[in-house]
């Protein structure tokens, strides 16, 4: 039996609030009854051009005892951008949103994909020469000023 199975009442939980926060995204069931949520986020930092991350979040069959993966489907991440430096596992590419040792149970959804919008800005701006590494939570400060402006 799957968790939502289990738990029919979270699995209506983790859709509401998602379409509450987040309209645009949607539920997938995949191989092995497994739910995947697909979604885009416009992250704007700075002065920067804005970029549309495509994610895609896939529940494990142990949710919500274990957390759920994250993965960015677009743009494309180089294969150099994996490991803490970038918040990326090096076994699948996922990012890393949460220690998995600090997982809360009842996180849900919504909530993640708000962690992947606080990782892509730190991705954006890491990669644009605006912070000086990735903070290990939350969103980091970007001064507002163009680069190379005196």
């Amino acid at each position: 039996m799957t968790w939502y199975e289990l738990e029919p009442a979270r699995l209506v939980l983790e859709c509401e609030r998602v379409r509450r926060a987040y309209p645009g995204s949607t539920l997938h069931r995949r191989k092995q009854r497994r739910l995947w949520w697909v979604g885009a986020l416009d992250i704007q930092v700075a002065f920067l051009e804005s970029t549309q991350f495509e994610f895609a979040i896939s529940y494990p069959t142990a949710y919500p005892a274990v957390c759920p993966k994250a993965f960015i489907l677009a743009p494309e991440l180089l294969d150099g951008e994996i490991g803490h430096k970038w918040h990326r596992w090096p076994h699948d590419g996922s990012i890393c949103y949460v220690r998995p040792s600090l997982w809360q149970m009842g996180t849900t959804a919504d909530e993640i994909i708000s962690k992947i919008s606080d990782w892509g800005f730190n991705y954006l701006a890491f990669k644009n020469g605006l912070i000086a590494e990735m903070p290990e939570v939350g969103r980091a400060t970007v001064l507002s000023e163009s680069r190379g402006g005196a």
